[in-house]
């Protein structure tokens, strides 16, 4: 397996509390006006991103933006000194979580560089507690008797992994976020074993407690990661099974407040400065009844255009990222809402709707189009009986029924497509996948583009992303040598690409072009270094819309 090493500074403020019932004041979410004399720059990335998470963008044409800085330190301590207790920092929207009393607030608030408030009132209240509920998931488990390997190859044929697997991509070298509302016991389960032997869980933390424990809470996120990640061969066999993942809880199950929708921002910003390539979420939001318990912090349906809520907001900058977001609708067709919920209304994020195994409509699965018209979800995949893992015992395998369970299966499918191409970025693998589905041609408010399938998605890149006749793939085989290079770079590249046109483009670790140059390639291409100083470089190899992206150091 891959090891992962992740060596930078963490992007995020948090502090450990033994849990979320201590709080003494409400909590906002103060955004500043700018990140005027920070101390972080986008020419230094590696001081707040890890090496993977600038390869991420650099591999997508990405750079690294002002928005990507960490909030400046000395407003964080500044908002301390009024006595407000700083929870978390947001880069992305530029601002902090704030525990804070009236008196506390309106000193933060006379700061010059604070901006607004987020919706002008607390995202949660001092010691609130309220019914709950997981948004995206219709029941609990079905039955818990044993089900034969053969139940779960049922959804996984349908979408085609197991073409997949036969050519050996089973998830390796991916990194997936999974955020839900816990992993009760998945660290103790027979089928998730190997993860853990393989150290293949790269992360967990808590964004609720702010701890690092995500394994004494709900079970809904353990069915989740179960359809992607078990391996136990005659029970349960997930579709990214040997990928490494990230466990987040965001979701807080015995509350609703708009501080869950705040937590997801922290924790994709997180996931994003680790180098995350895919995030499942199967939660989503539209009211906030049970704790505030007024209007006033209920989403509308007009809301869902894909840029009004917190979480979509977040969504979207986790997108422009280069992760590919991948969402479930909801489960609020049957119930008078009837709509796709946030973030399953953003554009960029890939909307999962649930089907039974004929492929028609789940009647549960929230439908579209989202408030501006776009069709929602994009795809769809079984939410009606999936097999999924519990948590019982070392674990066996049961029934559940959700778009919640449909969406992880479309994001390891997803995970191990981009494995198998690792030339397309994110957007163009969801428009593989839209292009893919059994309702492509005539897509709809209820399924979207219908169920994708891989064989039909390996013809939709080899028509729309082959590399003038040759499988972009062989992109994979170019070298430089040496490396580190002290003159002109030397790229190495295989038979069966010599005499193609190419564009090489070199840039710094922190995504800026710093050269551009075209040729073409034989089996060792010399090509100009750039009059820059040492240090990491990329190496960007473009033929036609396939790309290659080759790290050396400069002496």
């Amino acid at each position: 397996m891959k090891k992962y090493v992740l060596l930078f500074s963490i992007s995020i403020f948090i502090l450990k509390s033994p849990g979320i019932y201590a709080q003494a004041h409400p909590r906002y979410f103060v955004l500043f006006k700018d990140k005027a004399n920070t101390p972080f720059s986008v020419s230094k990335p590696l001081e707040f991103l890890s090496e993977r998470a600038v390869l991420r963008r650099t591999k997508q044409n990405i750079s690294v933006t002002v928005n990507d800085l960490p909030v400046n330190p000395s407003y964080i301590a500044a908002v301390n000194q009024t006595g407000g207790k700083v929870i978390y920092s947001s880069r992305w929207f530029n601002g902090v979580v704030v525990e804070a009393s009236d008196t506390q607030l309106e000193s933060i608030k006379k700061l010059s560089f604070y901006k607004s408030t987020e919706l002008n009132n607390p995202v949660s209240s001092a010691n609130a507690l309220g019914v709950g509920r997981i948004k995206a998931s219709a029941n609990k488990f079905g039955t818990t008797e044993d089900l034969d390997y053969g139940a779960m190859r049922n959804q996984l044929v349908m979408l085609g992994a197991d073409v997949l697997h036969k050519k050996g991509f089973h998830g390796e070298g991916m990194l997936i976020g999974v955020f839900d509302a816990g992993f009760n016991r998945s660290n103790e389960l027979g089928y998730l074993k190997h993860l853990y032997d393989e150290k293949r869980v790269i992360e967990t933390y808590d964004f609720i407690a702010r701890n690092n424990d995500v394994y004494d809470d709900h079970w809904h996120g353990n069915a989740v990661l179960s359809t992607m990640a078990a391996y136990q061969p005659g029970s349960l066999v997930g579709v990214s099974y040997k990928a490494a993942y990230v466990l987040y809880r965001t979701e807080n199950n015995a509350t609703e407040t708009p501080y869950e929708e705040v937590t997801w921002l922290i924790a994709a910003e997180r996931a994003d400065s680790l180098g995350v390539d895919v995030i499942n979420t199967s939660l989503g939001y539209f009211e906030f009844e049970n704790e505030f318990n007024t209007p006033a912090y209920n989403h509308t349906y007009q809301d869902m255009d894909g840029k009004t809520t917190i979480i979509s907001r977040a969504a979207k900058f986790a997108c422009r990222a280069g992760i590919l977001v991948v969402n479930a609708a909801g489960n609020e067709g049957n119930n008078q809402w009837r709509y796709i919920t946030a973030p399953a209304d953003v554009d960029s994020v890939l909307t999962v709707g649930a089907c039974n195994y004929d492929k028609s409509y789940a009647p549960l699965s929230s439908i579209g189009p989202n408030a501006v018209g776009l069709i929602k979800p994009d795809v769809a995949a079984v939410g009606a009986g999936t097999v999924v893992g519990n948590n019982l015992g070392t674990g066996s395998a049961s029934t559940a029924s959700g778009t919640s369970f449909a969406s992880p299966q479309i994001a390891g499918l997803a995970a191990i497509l981009w494995q198998a191409h690792p030339s397309l970025n994110a957007g163009q693998i969801i428009d593989v996948l839209k292009k893919s589905g059994n309702q492509a041609p005539k897509p709809d408010f209820f399924l979207g583009y219908g169920v994708p399938g891989i064989v039909a998605a390996e013809e939709v890149i080899q028509k729309d992303y082959t590399l003038l006749g040759t499988e972009p793939d062989l992109l994979g085989s170019m070298i430089i040598a040496p490396n580190p290079v002290s003159g002109n770079i030397i790229l190495k590249v295989p038979v069966t690409l010599t005499g193609r046109r190419a564009t090489f483009r070199v840039r710094d670790q922190a995504g800026t072009m710093v050269s551009v140059s075209e040729g073409i390639l034989t089996e060792e291409t010399t090509i100009s270094t750039p009059a820059t100083g040492s240090g990491l470089y990329l190496l960007e190899v473009g033929i036609g819309k396939a790309i290659r992206v080759v790290r050396f150091v400069k002496k």
